[in-house]
């Protein structure tokens, strides 16, 4: 507008050629003129102080697509140790600081379960208490698994980008109502794309995949051997034949607890840490069709003070096979086999290690397998079995001498952010020496995600 102004009093000035325009009205009209130029310059000159501005706050923000609604199948993959796809993350929870790049991600989840016999723990179930007198039934209630989590993405340098990760819950504790945070993953790491280096806690490496399950066991106990710890971890990654090569190793922490009573955890006594190894090979079989085959293991010891004998070593090791028939969008078949021994920290031998009384490691075999299906997007149905035999020549009397789940779920996503879950599960207990104990399971959850 004052640009047309402008043009206007200055066509009038060349226009009228000063033909019947008084002296007076000609020093208006360029008092008016050079009053709108200052004007123009004012704006320009708060035009330009507001793109630096604008720059400022983009450069502030992380570049991001607008939050989409992940499939069921997505969040289901997020259960395999390397999940194939990221959590939906809001630009408002991401920020910039200079060169580095943060991430918040998480959840909110509150269950209830209702078991008809009593187990351990109602919260999170891994296996049923005896018979008689623990045979009543119980409810339970917690928002224990409530996760929040930072990833942190560095600048490149030359040719690797550093990034970390920091994640937690509430199950650092057994309280349901005044829960205690739990460190799961605090790791930093180093990657060129092909080559990862990664230090700090996080899962084990002979653990390629596990059960998706409402219970946050996740089979623990029941079949599936996994855990997180400290340890230093090399990854590689590439193209070999066909289909693509995966190698984990790992010198990790051997966690345990101090079964005999010298006040130091029995694997940190041992002055070894666990060595883990895993390979994993993906090939596509048809379109849309990929098979994952892997093997690991594991070697460890614990170390135990003997009055009169001294320290006496226990060697703990495992070897598994884990297999994953990927039919994308539609169906997934997942599981693994196992046999060791000394397993009670990768939750195995139904949670047992040494028996003292024979001084001999539990051993053991086990495995589990699920059917995971998505017959729409926003809807996820699963169907498992898991298992856990120790052998009975190791065991004690009133020891766990095996332990099932059958389990069926189903996952359905009401928002983008919003999935209730619910879950029906059959558990049995063998104890050496006494009866098998049993319990049916009902669970449900509200599960809000961010």
């Amino acid at each position: 507008m004052l640009g047309l102004i402008s043009l206007g009093a200055a066509g009038r000035l060349s226009a009228d050629g000063g033909e019947g325009v008084s002296a007076k009205e000609m020093a208006e009209l360029r008092a008016m003129l050079e009053a709108q130029q200052q004007i123009i310059g004012e704006l320009k000159n708060e035009v330009t102080t507001l793109r630096g501005e604008l720059k400022t706050v983009r450069e502030g923000y992380v570049a991001m697509d607008a939050p989409t609604n992940p499939s069921a199948e997505a969040i289901a993959n997020e259960q395999l140790l390397v999940p194939k796809a990221e959590p939906v993350v809001d630009p408002a929870l991401s920020f910039k600081h200079k060169d580095w790049r943060f991430e918040v991600y998480g959840f909110v989840k509150a269950d209830i379960a209702y078991d008809t016999h009593r187990v351990f723990n109602g919260d999170f179930v891994r296996y049923v208490y005896p018979e008689e007198p623990n045979s009543d039934s119980q409810l339970s209630l917690t928002a224990r698994e409530t996760r929040l989590g930072l990833k942190i993405h560095g600048p490149e340098w030359d040719g690797w980008t550093p990034g970390a990760r920091v994640e937690t819950d509430f199950y650092g504790n057994y309280s349901s109502s005044t829960p205690v945070l739990r460190m799961r993953l605090a790791y930093a790491e180093m990657t060129d794309g092909t080559w990862t280096v990664r230090a700090g806690q996080d899962w084990d490496a002979i653990t390629v995949a596990l059960p998706r399950t409402v219970n946050c066991g996740s089979f623990a106990y029941q079949g599936a051997l996994w855990s997180r710890r400290p340890l230093l971890k090399g990854i590689y990654e590439g193209e070999v034949g066909p289909g693509n090569l995966k190698v984990t190793g790992a010198i990790a922490a051997a966690v345990s607890g101090d079964i005999d009573g010298g006040g130091t955890p029995d694997g940190k006594d041992s002055g070894i840490p666990n060595t883990e190894l895993a390979i994993a090979y993906d090939i596509d079989l048809a379109k849309d069709l990929t098979l994952t085959t892997a093997v690991s293991g594991m070697y460890g010891q614990e170390a135990f003070d003997k009055a009169g004998v001294g320290e006496v070593d226990y060697d703990a090791y495992v070897g598994m096979f884990t297999g994953i028939l990927d039919w994308k969008g539609h169906a997934k078949l997942l599981g693994a086999i196992w046999s060791g021994t000394d397993l009670g920290s990768f939750n195995g031998g139904v949670g047992q290690t040494v028996n003292l009384a024979k001084g001999t490691t539990v051993d053991a075999w086990g495995g589990w397998v699920q059917l995971q299906t998505f017959p729409w997007e926003d809807l996820n149905w699963n169907i498992g079995f898991g298992y856990d035999d120790p052998n009975d020549a190791d065991l004690s009397a009133g020891m766990r001498r095996f332990n099932s789940t059958a389990t069926t779920s189903v996952y359905y996503k009401l928002t983008p952010y919003l999935t209730i879950a619910g879950e029906y599960s059959y558990l049995m207990t063998g104890y050496q020496g006494s009866s098998t104990a049993d319990s049916q399971r009902i669970q449900g959850s509200v599960i809000v995600e961010f």
